[in-house]
């Protein structure tokens, strides 16, 4: 018998069968990688919170009920296969209005969460900002109080009061409270270490820890920036004369809670050391947290040979040499004012 004829294969069909082949099946490849990511889902802005140690499923499915994406399923497969799924970061996100998984996925790897404004006062004293703190729902509370601070934190100041500088703190959601204070301390060191390296020559304080109690004070004797420095000049010739400083604020401070917003002549005899009344030189801490305004003040006081100052009713203070000049002060704006 003869040998059969081998018709000789036609590539050209081969290879045009095959690329149709795998176009078929790149095709639902192609739309799931290239154009299903890139459809926008019609959705509002919303604030959405990744919990630290979500799944991938999870976080589809809380997308999936907020309107975010139209199928977890397709959303957990485009994330493992773009290898987003390793890269999603815990935090509280503003989503802007119709984003696409892509969109989704890069804002969530991005790790910009939206940050939450936490303001410490000035002039306030620590139980105060504890108080403030405690009421943040946003943050962790892991402080037991505001009165171990000290301790909770290794500060570098010998006191826990007035420490922190009074200042308005950007935070993600989850954060610490004693993150935000241990920020705060050292923006504190960072505003007393400035202040403190350009002070005037001869003060009567002799580190930056007492220049910051110096600071506090002068924080709650004035509203009026014009008047902190006069009031530090005073402060400071009466520390040089050892004098004793006699300010209401030291008082207020040494009363606590069982302060009810006045003064009585039984208070200036409250046995404190805070009390300036009793005692003398600077009290042991700072009374509250001091402006940098007034940190300023205290190491740089103007001129003046001032030993009394007495506030006028309008924020401001008037500033007297003599005793009888204050007395007659004192008679002016302060008891005229009260028996009207």
């Amino acid at each position: 018998m003869g040998a059969g004829v081998v018709k000789p294969v036609n590539t050209r069909r081969l290879r045009a069968l095959a690329a149709l082949a795998l176009l078929v099946l790149a095709s639902p490849v192609f739309y799931f990688l290239q154009i299903w990511p890139e459809q926008k889902s019609d959705h509002q802005a919303v604030v959405f919170n990744i919990a630290q140690g979500a799944s991938l499923t999870q976080v589809a499915d809380e997308l999936t009920a907020l309107g975010l994406t139209d199928s977890p399923v397709l959303f957990r497969l485009y994330a493992s296969l773009s290898g987003s799924d390793r890269e999603l970061r815990a935090g509280t996100y503003e989503v802007p209005s119709r984003q696409n998984a892509r969109e989704l996925l890069a804002l969530f790897s991005s790790g910009k969460v939206q940050q939450h404004a936490i303001r410490l006062p000035e002039g306030m004293n620590l139980r105060v900002v504890s108080s403030l703190l405690a009421e943040q729902a946003v943050l962790e509370h892991r402080s037991t109080g505001w009165q171990h601070l000290q301790d909770e934190l290794d500060l570098e100041l010998p006191f826990a009061e007035g420490a922190f500088f009074p200042d308005t703190y950007f935070v993600s959601a989850g954060a610490s409270d004693l993150s935000v204070l241990q920020r705060a301390h050292k923006a504190m060191l960072a505003q007393l270490r400035s202040a403190w390296n350009a002070r005037a020559d001869n003060l009567a304080v002799q580190t930056p820890a007492q220049a910051l109690i110096l600071a506090s004070i002068i924080e709650k004797e004035s509203d009026a920036p014009q008047d902190r420095r006069q009031i530090s000049q005073v402060f400071h010739l009466r520390l040089k004369k050892n004098m004793k400083l006699q300010t209401d604020p030291t008082v207020i401070y040494a009363l606590g809670e069982a302060f009810d917003g006045d003064i009585r002549r039984r208070d200036l005899r409250v046995d404190s050391p805070f009390n300036t009344y009793r005692y003398k030189g600077l009290p042991p801490t700072p009374i509250a947290l001091p402006s940098r305004a007034s940190i300023e003040a205290a190491v740089n006081p103007a001129d003046g040979d001032y030993l009394y100052f007495v506030a006028r009713g309008d924020g401001t203070s008037q500033f007297s040499r003599t005793l009888e000049e204050h007395n007659a002060a004192v008679r002016r704006y302060q008891l005229s004012r009260g028996g009207q």
